[in-house]
């Protein structure tokens, strides 16, 4: 039985090799980030809150603060990456105790219904041989067949209702749910952002359901089927775990492994820095080039000329004005196509050399109203062209 999780699937579409490194190579994973910390203390508070609450006991705001504060501390490790340089630990400590108050605040006396499971672990058998795994931060009973899901995030990140209607992982733990309680006939995904103290709720219909079924499974058989994972860069790769042996980082963990008056000389720094160099440098000769080019074909404008000379080249002046057709791989290429089939010219461009169309069209030679239907994807060009050569 192959056993995926939403996660596992998310860390392919975000980054190829993260998924080699983490699922495939399976390398130990780096230290935890202050935001995953921080976020990993206020579920554990809010999850004893509810636990406290199952139990018939309502605790007030401070001992749930308290809870937070003392499970930061026990766990608290120097290891803790803070990327951010605008942030602290002590931020983070401030902003993830605010999450806790706020939601305190909202929801007190906590009696939205009763809540069935706290940090549940669910399954979903997507055919023989695969299966997705999760865990849901709280399942709540509303009533006799009404559902809810719910999820803490601690981001600093909002979810649109746009994402939120889109979003795969809570709605694969409604499938799950809606096959350990089969009377379930409504669910409610809901997102708790603690940072923002502000609630996103989503229903999925039973099709999305059904198709989501059948994405999820279709993607896991895709990264299955992989042999190679090519990285993808973003400003994710800080957090990234595997960053420092990553292809497209681990030069510069190098580099950075240097003291600084030996990092210019380090032979790939100085490969690059020579390719930057020569590359600013022929951007600034393009440029000049085409001055010069304007300069001389404003000039042979005026005196009539069709080819000046210079000491050792000559430049023939080549002036065009006619009608451009996209290309193979252009833009507007496949309308054209079809507009030629549908009226019967196929035959004629079967091979669509935009050189042939294009003088076709210039010359009056396509039906008028063919014409008019691809004036709409081809342009008309008009301009000058320098051919320089050596002079004999």
């Amino acid at each position: 039985m192959s056993v995926f999780s939403h996660s596992r699937i998310d860390t392919y579409e975000t980054c190829p090799k993260k998924y080699e490194f983490t699922y495939v190579l399976k390398l130990p994973r780096g230290p935890s980030g202050i935001e995953a910390f921080m976020g990993s203390r206020v579920h554990e508070a809010l999850e004893w809150l509810y636990g406290a609450v199952r139990a018939c006991r309502l605790p007030d705001e401070e001992d749930v603060v308290a809870r937070y504060r003392s499970a930061w501390d026990a766990e608290w490790s120097d290891a803790v990456q803070v990327v951010r340089a605008d942030r602290t630990v002590d931020d983070y400590r401030a902003i993830g105790e605010k999450a806790v108050r706020d939601y305190y605040r909202r929801y007190h006396p906590f009696d939205q219904g009763v809540t069935v499971g706290l940090e549940l672990k669910i399954g979903l058998r997507l055919d023989d041989d695969h299966e997705v795994l999760g865990y849901v931060d709280r399942l709540v009973k509303v009533t006799d067949g009404v559902w809810e899901i719910h999820d803490y995030k601690t981001g600093a990140s909002l979810l649109t209702q746009a994402k939120a209607d889109a979003d795969r992982q809570l709605a694969l733990y409604e499938l799950a749910v809606r096959e350990m309680y089969p009377d379930a006939r409504e669910v409610s995904l809901v997102w708790h952002y603690l940072a923002f103290d502000h609630e996103v709720r989503s229903h999925r219909a039973p099709q999305q359901l059904a198709d989501l079924r059948e994405q999820v499974l279709a993607s896991i058989r895709h990264i299955e089927a992989q042999t190679s994972f090519p990285t993808k860069t973003s400003s994710l790769c800080d957090w990234c775990d595997h960053k420092a042996i990553c292809p497209a980082w681990s030069h510069l963990a190098s580099i950075e492994a240097l003291p600084v008056d030996e990092r210019p000389t380090e032979p790939l720094v100085a490969l690059v820095d020579r390719y930057a160099d020569v590359t600013a440098r022929l951007a600034t000769l393009e440029a000049e080039k085409s001055d010069l080019c304007d300069a001389i074909v404003a000039a042979a404008d005026a005196g009539g000329l069709e080819q000046v000379f210079g000491t050792t080249s000559s430049a023939k002046v080549f002036r065009f004005d006619g009608t451009s057709v996209p290309g193979k791989d252009d833009a507007g290429r496949a309308e054209v196509e079809a507009i030629l089939r549908e009226d019967g010219l196929w035959e004629r461009f079967a091979s669509l050399s935009p050189v042939a169309l294009a003088k076709a069209l210039d010359a009056g030679d396509i039906p008028a109203a063919t014409a008019t239907r691809l004036a709409a994807h081809v342009t008309r060009r008009s301009g000058s062209r320098l051919y320089l050569r050596t002079r004999k």
